[in-house]
């Protein structure tokens, strides 16, 4: 227990040293990221009620270093004071929060009524959390989709007034935004950024939210051919362009191997597993893992047993080398405690607060 400990004092010591000598920048606060998982702590009745503390404990020594707290429903005052007792838990064992809203009514129309309650609803949490807790980091849209599609005017002009509305609490957030088609790489071009944003403004954006599932008849992984390979890459690469053109940093919000992993994984989810995290830390772009209730237990305070090798492979995966001959790796260091932790005991005290959306979206 006190190995985790002593990580996470010198963690939050090194935080407060840089802090005090200069204010983070985005592109560190990325980095600072590393691997995470989306997390329904704050969105389902089930993630609420189980939720203990010692969970993210259990992150941490996994090696999550972030998660992404997504929330479906209006903010209360009750809701509030259960998103603090997440970040103060985050903060406590050295993992970085990010809450991350679904905002359903804007998404289905994004008319003036309903990014005006956007605004309200970041409006709330922002003035909540106020100045304190730096590392949080706030993700406007959750997955903009449905007529955000077809609507981009209304999508940069909600961010631009969200952002500026955070800002005015708080000029040193982190906020992510994500672009239309359920936060596509390909359209990254399309967001309208602030002059001067990127110290404080990241992109989100993701691809295989559930995994390859078929489209048009066609999985785009099978076997992992080089077509299918070069096929991931290009879109990888289209975000890698768009940072470097832009000069803002960006952030996967999540990505899976199949929509179902409870059980063992099979020979091409774990090329696929292998495949993706290995492309991503190659171009150095921070991700979540999609979703915390696929690999935890949250009632038995522990990680499911069945896909293991799986989470192990998607935080810490061996890569070849760029120099290396094919099939050469290079293995990750095991992540500090990871080995001699001990699982979370379910918690015997059930949070009080109202009942989150059951909405399972990717």
């Amino acid at each position: 227990m006190l190995k985790p400990l002593i990580a996470v004092v010198m963690l939050l010591a090194g935080t407060s040293a840089f802090a005090a000598d200069t204010p983070l920048t985005a592109a560190q606060y990325a980095q600072k990221l590393g691997v995470g998982m989306d997390v329904d702590w704050a969105r389902t009745d089930r993630g609420i009620r189980e939720f203990d503390p010692l969970i993210v404990r259990d992150f941490y020594d996994a090696g999550i270093r972030h998660v992404r707290i997504r929330v479906a429903d209006n903010m209360t005052e009750a809701r509030l004071i259960h998103l603090r007792k997440l970040v103060e838990a985050c903060e406590q064992y050295g993992v970085i929060p990010v809450i991350a809203y679904q905002a359903d009514s804007f998404k289905a129309d994004p008319d003036a009524k309903n990014e005006a309650q956007l605004v309200a609803w970041w409006s709330t949490v922002a003035n909540f959390f106020g100045t304190g807790h730096p590392m949080l980091g706030f993700d406007v849209i959750y997955e903009p989709a449905d007529k955000l599609n077809r609507d981009l005017p209304a999508l940069n002009r909600a961010y631009e007034n969200v952002v500026r509305t955070l800002h005015d609490v708080d000029a040193q957030r982190m906020i992510f935004i994500a672009p239309r088609m359920r936060a596509a790489p390909e359209d990254l071009s399309s967001l309208k950024l602030p002059p001067h944003s990127q110290n404080y403004l990241l992109a989100e954006w993701h691809i295989f939210p559930w995994g390859p599932l078929k489209n048009n008849g066609k999985y785009p992984w099978t076997s992992g051919t080089a077509a299918e390979k070069a096929a991931i890459r290009a879109r990888i690469n289209t975000a890698v362009r768009w940072q470097q053109k832009s000069g803002h940093a960006s952030w996967v919000g999540g990505w899976a191997v199949g929509e179902s992993i409870k059980n063992a994984p099979t020979e091409s989810q774990m090329a696929f597993a292998r495949f993706m995290a290995c492309e991503l830390n190659k171009v150095k772009i921070p991700y979540a893992i999609n979703t915390d209730t696929q690999f935890y237990d949250g009632e038995e305070g522990a990680w499911r047993p069945g896909p293991e090798p799986l989470l192990k492979m998607m935080i810490a995966p061996e890569c070849d080398k760029p120099d290396a001959r094919p099939g050469h790796h290079e293995v990750k260091s095991p992540v500090h405690g990871e080995k001699n932790a001990s699982p979370a005991a379910a918690s015997t005290t059930e949070l009080k607060a109202p009942p989150a959306s059951s909405a399972s979206q990717g």
